[in-house]
């Protein structure tokens, strides 16, 4: 039988780590060395190094919640009720150019559903956190907020939109499932630009872009992501329209009102 958590006061001990594995990449940065996998993505030893620590504080905090992460653990949960998904880096080939909007995630995932997650972005010093029931908060070196969906964008063509890029649309397919019609999107917003992964759902959150595209993703990408942008009153769904079991998508969509999800998700398929 499952413990009871007490989420609010975990979330409060897991922003600590968060945030300390935030400064540990910040220091080692120019130390990091680099290499591809065998999907060609890229990976640095300050992947494996913030895996590590984040690893082994989770196992501190909660010794009886097993750990997984994208570097040294992808694969074994599926069947797990319970357990923590870590995202070292998310988005190491902006951590290589040095260009600072790739982020650091971790998520609890209790039933196939993230109930805690946190979203860090080093290089910028900004952390979104959030759990179940307990409201979604950003923080910087100069905001400590609440954040909550107050105002929508309904019409594509008054919305600002972003994508993490052009793989797994019909211009690169790369190793997406679908051919999503990213070009329909790009002809018709106000305005277009393209973004970092991760930051570009805080942006949607904090109410700075009015939607965001990922077109391709993993159970670590997504995870804390979908829980902070729940607990901040956003649209959260997959591409194909779905809003349930959204970890094991293999993409995602977040928005400031369901209206404009649903309309761009007809031109994705269009």
């Amino acid at each position: 039988m499952k413990s009871e958590l007490n989420l609010a006061e975990l979330l409060s001990l897991v922003k600590n780590v968060a945030t300390s594995a935030s400064n540990l990449i910040e220091k080692n940065k120019s130390e990091a060395q680099f290499s591809e996998k065998l999907d060609h993505s890229v990976i640095s030893n300050i992947d494996i190094l913030a895996e590590e620590y984040i690893r082994d504080s989770l196992m501190q905090l909660t010794p009886d919640i097993s750990v997984y992460g994208e570097e040294l653990s992808p694969e074994g949960f599926d069947d797990v009720d319970r357990f923590w998904l870590i995202d070292p880096i998310d988005g190491t080939s902006w951590f290589k150019l040095d260009i600072p909007v790739y982020g650091s995630l971790i998520a609890l995932i209790e039933n196939n559903e993230p109930i805690l997650g946190t979203v860090a972005i080093p290089g910028l010093n900004q952390l979104m956190y959030a759990a179940k029931g307990e409201g979604c908060f950003y923080t910087d070196s100069y905001n400590d907020v609440k954040l909550l969906n107050s105002e929508s964008s309904k019409s594509i063509s008054a919305a600002t939109i972003t994508s993490s890029g052009i793989h797994g649309t019909s211009t690169w397919l790369e190793n997406g499932a679908t051919p999503w019609e990213l070009i329909e999107i790009i002809k018709i917003a106000k305005s277009f630009k393209f973004s970092g992964d991760c930051i570009q759902h805080l942006s949607v959150a904090r109410g700075k872009v009015d939607l965001a595209i990922d077109t391709i993703m993993k159970p670590w990408d997504s995870a804390a992501l979908i829980v902070c942008l729940k607990e901040a009153g956003m649209t959260v769904m997959d591409l194909y329209g779905n809003t349930d079991n959204l970890i094991q998508s293999n993409c995602l969509l977040s928005a400031n009102s369901l209206e404009l999800a649903h309309s761009v998700i007809e031109k994705l398929k269009s």
